[in-house]
């Protein structure tokens, strides 16, 4: 695979993409994977021709760890496909419409052929790979990233120069799941019993993703889920993780629960965390770490993750808020700027606008208390005359609210606008 995903060989722009793996009528992840990468490498090439300098893929699908399901339709991967694409130093960077309209069109050609999977893409220079810092992407980029175009010694001379894993990224980590926890609160507003298997993966993934943040602050990091639910248990036995604020063995073994739920093919056993009451409990304990990462960061015994979380934004240098509304002034343009000018000047007086978002996030998540009752498995509707506290709260602290300001807000309204802010202003930038 290595050698055909490593050719030089440029296709034609045809409207159809011919990877030369061919699915069997029942395709295994193995066959998917090869298609995903084929389908993107081809594509890049049609797209960028002799701009491109190497295709990488990264996450739990280059690590043989991505969750997928058989079914009818074919395989449908519940994790994402995640690729960073390589131009050539004299090339300009292709703006972000472009990279999304590659992956939709490679998504559109997966479903074709009988593969539904997200990608998500970054397209950048080669310097990218001598910048990531110390960070949990940029670990198991150097590490378990597969080359699949290009030359393999793209990634494997630069993963000498692997860092040690920062504790601001550990946390950053636990903060980004707390925002995309928050896809699940349509169906937190629905009346059925039981989560979906979408929400359900949600929750196994922040479980998963809490240990890692864990282990990074324990400078026990290790790549891959399996390695660290393994390497958090082995801690525990040695009482390594003693000073957590939890019940660790009860921890440990839900981490290893989610993970062999998570890295399993199939739906055999009972699912982890199936009803509602998970989503109390996985709330519980995420504003529990939250609370002991930033107590760890400023080495002060702190009451509440609102007031860790207020700490950490007074001691954020005012160079790294400025960058951050910097990006966000580039983003939106000169409208904008008028627009939300006051209300920006204002956010940037306390946060950049990534901590301005999570602090919207933990408001909100915090709420969920009150939209799931512990005793009964149903929804507690705020009647919609009332207004919530904490969701207005969440909405104070969003660089672009997007919210008729005489309407109560929801929990729906207020998780869509969080999520709108995180996927404009955070994912593609460090800031």
């Amino acid at each position: 695979m290595n050698e055909v995903a490593n050719s030089n060989r440029r296709v034609p722009n045809t409207g159809s993409v011919d990877s030369g793996v061919e699915l069997s009528i029942t395709p295994d992840a193995g066959e998917a994977k090869s298609r995903i990468t084929g389908t993107m490498r081809q594509l890049c090439l049609q797209r960028l021709g002799a701009r491109l300098k190497a295709v990488i893929l990264t996450g739990s699908l280059a690590r043989d760890e991505a969750t997928w399901r058989q079914t009818d339709d074919g395989v449908r991967f519940l994790s994402d496909a995640e690729f960073i694409v390589i131009v050539t130093d004299d090339a300009e960077i292709p703006s972000r419409e472009l990279g999304h309209l590659l992956c939709r069109e490679v998504e559109a050609e997966l479903r074709n052929r009988g593969i539904l999977c997200k990608l998500s893409s970054g397209v950048v220079h080669e310097s990218f790979l001598l910048n990531l810092g110390e960070t949990i992407f940029g670990y198991e980029l150097l590490t378990c990233g597969e080359v699949v175009y290009g030359d393999p010694d793209i990634i494997r001379n630069k993963s000498r120069r692997i860092p040690k894993i920062g504790q601001e990224d550990a946390w950053r980590l636990l903060a980004n799941r707390t925002v995309e926890l928050l896809e699940i609160v349509p169906e937190l507003m629905a009346d059925s019993v039981s989560l979906s298997e979408a929400a359900q993966y949600r929750l196994i993934k922040l479980y998963c993703d809490m240990a890692t943040s864990v282990l990074a602050f324990k400078q026990e990091f290790v790549a891959g889920y399996r390695a660290r639910a393994a390497e958090l248990c082995e801690l525990h036995e040695r009482g390594a993780l003693s000073g957590l604020p939890l019940d660790v063995g009860w921890f440990a073994g839900m981490v290893r629960r989610c993970t062999d739920y998570k890295l399993s093919h199939s739906q055999v056993g009972d699912p982890p965390l199936a009803t509602r009451d998970s989503v109390l409990q996985a709330v519980a304990v995420l504003r529990s770490l939250w609370t002991w990462e930033l107590a760890e960061m400023h080495g002060i015994t702190l009451p509440s993750p609102e007031d860790a979380l207020y700490l950490h934004m007074r001691k954020q240098r005012p160079k790294e808020r400025l960058r951050g509304w910097a990006f966000v002034v580039r983003r939106r343009g000169l409208l904008d700027g008028v627009r939300h000018g006051g209300r920006w000047l204002r956010l940037a007086l306390s946060a950049s606008p990534r901590y301005c978002v999570y602090a919207a996030a933990l408001n909100t998540v915090s709420s969920f208390e009150f939209q799931v009752s512990s005793t009964a498995n149903s929804v507690q509707r705020t009647p919609p005359e009332t207004r919530n506290p904490r969701l207005e709260t969440a909405l104070n602290w969003l660089p672009m609210a997007n919210f008729n300001a005489g309407a109560v807000p929801n929990e729906r309204t207020v998780a869509e606008a969080i999520l709108w802010n995180y996927f404009e202003f955070l994912v593609e930038t460090r800031a």
